[in-house]
């Protein structure tokens, strides 16, 4: 049950990383408006919290199932693999789908990931097929020849693809959270520990944030925000 599974994973994969590309710009988006509020502005909680508040919300609540909340409808699964062809520019993402889509379920990529193609005697009056769970070969007694995999290929190019980009938008996504926290010194205000608890500093020393010196780093109302525009 190898390519089933492996099918799967690499669809699941790929879904995720089309989450990931549709969250991480609607994320970068509301803190740019949220962050260009005027400096000392009474109004800034209430802006932040307007621009962020429904996309957190969608990202942690959204669903497709029938008694969901109407606002927070998660993204279709095909516009989200249409979105991460697009940031990617890598096109054989919605070909990859469809082939681990049929592969994972009882459909024509399910019955070519474990079979020979049709072998059809000369008289056409019988066709055979071969079955196995791993990879099969060719032979006529004397050499042989394998035949291409062609769903295991689709899962581990998928996979290759699909999880780099995640490492990568993960990294950029991480700035946004860095930038969020200490922009607002939101270490500050708690005496809870907590994973990237940093405090802000000041000048030319380094930025808790590990990015470079304080002074170039931009966490600070009004300065431009970090992440893929």
């Amino acid at each position: 049950m190898g390519h089933a599974s492996g099918a799967v994973t690499a669809r699941e994969v790929i879904e995720e990383a089309g989450a990931l590309v549709d969250e991480h710009r609607a994320i970068v988006e509301g803190w740019r408006i949220g962050k260009a509020a005027a400096e000392g502005s009474v109004q800034r909680p209430a802006l932040v919290r307007e621009a962020l508040a429904p996309v957190l919300l969608k990202a942690g609540f959204g669903s497709r199932m029938e008694n969901s909340h109407a606002d927070f409808q998660a993204t279709n699964v095909l516009t989200l693999v249409k979105k991460l062809t697009r940031e990617t520019g890598e096109d054989r993402f919605p070909k990859w789908y469809d082939l681990l889509s049929d592969a994972a379920h009882p459909a024509f990529g399910a019955r070519i990931a474990y079979a020979t193609p049709a072998f059809r005697h000369e008289s056409k009056a019988v066709m055979v097929r071969s079955y196995a769970r791993s990879p099969m070969s060719l032979t006529d007694g004397r050499s042989a020849q394998s035949l291409e995999p062609t769903v295991a290929l689709a899962v581990a190019d998928s996979l290759i693809a699909a999880g780099t980009h995640i490492v990568d938008l993960l990294d950029d996504s991480l700035a946004v959270v860095d930038d969020f926290g200490l922009t607002t010194s939101a270490a500050t205000l708690t005496r809870r520990t907590y994973w990237r608890a940093f405090h802000p500093t000041r000048g030319s020393r380094a930025c808790p944030c590990g990015r470079g010196k304080w002074s170039a780093c931009g966490h600070r109302w009004g300065a431009a925000g970090p992440g893929r525009p």
